[in-house]
């Protein structure tokens, strides 16, 4: 059998905690999805009376601070996908669009899954909400890793390597 190499190593255990991420962060969204209407409408209006006190403003706002929540949750989502994806040799493009196409796929589950919860209900808006919350996480995380590989090619040919 032979040797792993060290970068390889590295690699793994990079692809191995980024894949326990991926896990976590569903999980935490299917446990938010599975609070009944009541509390999780509760945890929304917590946060909002946290930095407003009106309770008319508070009315008014709480309901853009749940479209945040989910679109805040998706972004991280998809930047964990990137982040996973780029450890393999696959184009921009590809890396983009899988992880597109699995944020949208569990935005849509999320919202079937809302459909079962009591006092819940889905919708085709969240899903938009979500998949844009997504595909911003995406593009973060791209633009990220083009930074950070401009950086190490400019390091490395500074020091008259060669890299990719």
């Amino acid at each position: 059998m032979e040797k792993i190499e060290k970068s390889s190593k590295k690699t793994i255990i990079i692809r191995i905690i980024l894949f326990i991420l991926i896990c976590i962060w569903a999980y935490i969204v299917f446990n938010f999805s599975s609070q009944n209407g009541d509390e999780s409408s509760g945890l929304s209006r917590k946060v909002t009376e946290f930095f407003i006190k009106d309770e008319k403003l508070v009315q008014i706002v709480e309901p853009y601070v749940r479209k945040l929540a989910h679109f805040s949750e998706y972004a991280l989502g998809g930047m964990l996908f990137v982040s996973l994806f780029s450890t393999f040799k696959w184009t921009d493009k590809g890396i983009m669009i899988t992880s597109g196409l699995l944020g949208i796929w569990y935005a849509i589950t999320d919202e079937f899954h809302q459909l079962l919860v009591p006092d819940r209900h889905g919708s085709i808006f969240d899903v938009y909400i979500d998949s844009l919350g997504f595909f911003t996480g995406v593009c973060v995380m791209m633009i990220i890793l083009k930074i950070v590989q401009i950086s190490i090619n400019k390091k490395a040919n500074s020091k008259g390597e060669i890299s990719k």
